[in-house]
């Protein structure tokens, strides 16, 4: 007969493995749609149906955004508490997960009624400083995260150090995109070339929102590998 042990570690181990595998979900169909969003910028930049296209580019980023902010919040707190006992604050983390939900639905709620001809040139060059408000913002969630998964694996000091660094240098990319897209977009409602500059925002922001997730899902998938 199993001790109550043994049942509440293989509890604990299914959980876990649920959580990260909740993570890596989000951050996946996160960046498929980024992805999309890429696709759909260069198209607009290309003068096929600008306005449109970056409408279509606008709700793309913004379920992006909502899809990683809404799934990390959802399962990432249990796993905060236990594993850093209050080492990684939550307030960080929480911060940037806020930022990224809030980005995504006022982004998609603009893209649609950009689509809808409600003046595009004023409401899609303000996604555009919406995500790259909640890109800055964000930066900090990918180290936090690599920070908590390191801390509760307990990686080698060297490991731990050059993935940091990488996280680290995504995080930089994406803070320079997000500074890039408010300037871009405070460019756009002046009225110059708006929907030109406002493609180059969500390109630029949905280049930096795939490398951000690609970061966490690898994170995540060799947590995996190693459960």
């Amino acid at each position: 007969m199993p001790d109550g042990t043994t049942t509440v570690s293989e509890e604990h181990l299914r959980e876990e493995r649920h959580t990260v595998e909740s993570i890596l979900g989000g951050t996946i169909s996160g960046g498929v749609i980024a992805i999309a969003g890429i696709v759909l910028a260069i198209i607009g930049l290309a003068n096929v149906y600008p306005r449109f296209l970056l409408a279509a580019a606008t709700i793309a980023v913004g379920v992006s955004f909502l899809l990683e902010g809404a799934t990390i919040a959802t399962r990432l707190s249990d796993l905060l508490e236990e594993a850093t006992e209050g080492r990684v604050q939550m307030a960080e983390l929480g911060a940037g997960i806020t930022a990224e939900t809030l980005a995504g639905i006022v982004g998609i709620t603009l893209g649609i009624l950009g689509a809808l001809d409600v003046i595009p040139t004023v409401l899609l060059p303000i996604a555009a400083i919406v995500f790259g408000a909640a890109a800055v913002l964000a930066a900090g969630t990918n180290i936090s995260i690599n920070d908590l998964v390191a801390i509760h694996h307990e990686e080698h000091a060297r490991v731990r150090k050059v993935i940091r660094q990488v996280v680290f240098a995504t995080t930089g990319l994406q803070v320079l995109v997000g500074l890039g897209a408010i300037v871009l977009g405070i460019i756009a409602l002046a009225g110059e070339y708006p929907y030109t500059l406002a493609l180059v925002a969500m390109l630029g922001v949905s280049g930096a929102f795939l490398l951000s997730n690609t970061a966490i899902a690898g994170r995540m998938s060799a947590v995996l590998r190693r459960g």
